[in-house]
């Protein structure tokens, strides 16, 4: 991006975010929506779809958002942007990342033109189709994934100190879904203008839901549409075949454009394998190079999302990684921070940690620096800067306690051994315990941890 484009962007107010008009994130399980990633998605009123379907993405407190952004008032939902702006260190936030991206910038002439409560078609959708995975990562929920709405209902929810993370927040769309009826009477009507189609769940892979949306786009092709895909891949080798052959003959037919599929793995080896409970680590690895070497003309990127137990591994990671773009360089890393649940922030580092932190802002450099972007690198340097921006003590006291209590209920539940996969951890796993003790004093402290 220019320095002459974040002007623009700036000229229309200081808070204008172009993502709150173009981009939108639909879960069509609970009916819920959002634009950008980063806020909490909001509940799709009935009425207001009853009277149009693309209330999916514009419901009017998404329309009120807007009117804020053109009048220089921040939304508070946004307070990722902020607090990266606020840090006065030369970071690019989101706002301008996505702003300045092909799927919104050539529309910010039109956008800013608007009436503040006109209904505008999005350019980049994003869209839950299904609930269904077969993993339950430490940090997903219910409402995202089955396996852990399945774990939820056997065990109930963690001791913590806001209850209910990982229970079910939204309750499921009533049968017939209201919000899927919508979408396929809604989708047709803007896929000519849609610039990114982005597919996620769950696992898509899974859901019979998907095989009908690309069945829908081989009838109404778009050769300008960018398809991308959501999985964390961690499938058989047969399954794996039969979605790479779905996708060649539509890229090869020219029924969609360009296609790219985003993966997650947030560490190396066991410890990814912790985090992301169901994972096999070098599986993964073997279906990342698959993808990425048959269809060459497609990105693979890692999401990875940066949190607490990330930080002892995340070199090996960038090495494995490093082996793979070798031989297939259209593979790459994507790197965010993850916020909540807080209990698992990297903000919540000990010293010894924090000293690792600060070794990782060079890991991109050195013998690596060839095989990565500008872009990763950023990224890279966004989330070690966030990692290390401080908290209140209190915040992370009450964080550290979180993490024991959890880590104690998780080890049980998976029948795992936390200090057997992260013995480097042990010095922060006795702050939390201490953390533990003095914020749950009912607790029986002679319990093994």
């Amino acid at each position: 991006m220019t320095a002459d484009k974040i002007s623009r962007i700036n000229a229309v107010s200081p808070s204008f975010c172009l993502a709150k008009w173009l981009q939108v994130t639909i879960d069509l399980v609970h009916g819920t929506t959002q634009s950008c990633h980063h806020p909490k998605r909001h509940r799709i009123p009935l009425d207001e779809l009853a009277a149009d379907p693309s209330a999916l993405h514009n419901t009017v407190l998404k329309k009120q958002q807007r009117k804020m952004m053109l009048e220089g008032v921040r939304p508070s939902e946004c307070d990722y942007c902020w607090r990266i702006e606020d840090l006065n260190q030369g970071l690019t936030s989101d706002r301008f990342v996505k702003s300045t991206d092909p799927w919104a910038y050539p529309a910010l002439d039109r956008v800013r033109a608007m009436p503040w409560d006109a209904p505008v078609n999005p350019t980049y959708l994003e869209v839950m189709i299904d609930d269904r995975c077969n993993f339950s990562c430490m940090y997903c929920m219910a409402d995202v994934s089955s396996s852990v709405a399945l774990e939820m209902k056997k065990h109930g929810p963690y001791r913590l100190s806001t209850p209910g993370h990982r229970m079910p927040q939204d309750p499921p769309a009533a049968e017939p879904n209201p919000f899927v009826a919508a979408f396929w009477k809604w989708l047709p009507d803007i896929l000519d203008g849609l610039y990114t189609l982005r597919i996620t769940g769950g696992e898509p892979l899974l859901s019979p839901r998907f095989h009908e949306l690309l069945a829908l786009l081989a009838r109404k092709p778009n050769p300008k549409l960018h398809l991308i895909v959501n999985s964390h891949l961690g499938h058989s080798d047969s399954r794996i075949e039969s979605f790479i052959a779905q996708i060649e003959p539509m890229i090869s037919q020219r029924i969609i454009g360009t296609f790219d599929i985003y993966t997650s793995v947030d560490a190396a080896g066991p410890r990814a394998e912790y985090i992301r409970h169901g994972l096999n680590y070098e599986n993964l690895l073997r279906n990342v190079r698959k993808t990425a070497s048959r269809l060459p003309g497609s990105e693979v990127v890692l999401m990875s999302t940066f949190n607490i137990l990330s930080i002892s591994s995340l070199e090996n990671l960038l090495d494995d990684l490093v082996d793979i773009k070798a031989s297939t360089p259209n593979v790459s890393i994507d790197l965010s921070y993850l916020a909540n649940p807080t209990y698992l922030r990297a903000t919540l580092a000990d010293e010894e940690l924090r000293s690792a932190l600060e070794r990782l802002r060079s890991s991109m450099d050195g013998p690596r620096k060839d095989r990565f972007s500008a872009h990763e690198k950023e990224k890279l340097r966004n989330v070690i800067t966030w990692s290390l921006s401080p908290e209140d003590p209190a915040f992370v006291e009450q964080g550290r306690a979180d993490l024991y209590s959890f880590l104690r209920e998780y080890d049980r539940r998976k029948h795992k051994k936390f200090l057997e996969i992260f013995p480097e951890y042990r010095g922060l796993f006795v702050e939390c315990k201490k953390a533990y003790f003095t914020k749950f004093a009912d607790s029986d402290p002679t319990q093994s941890p």
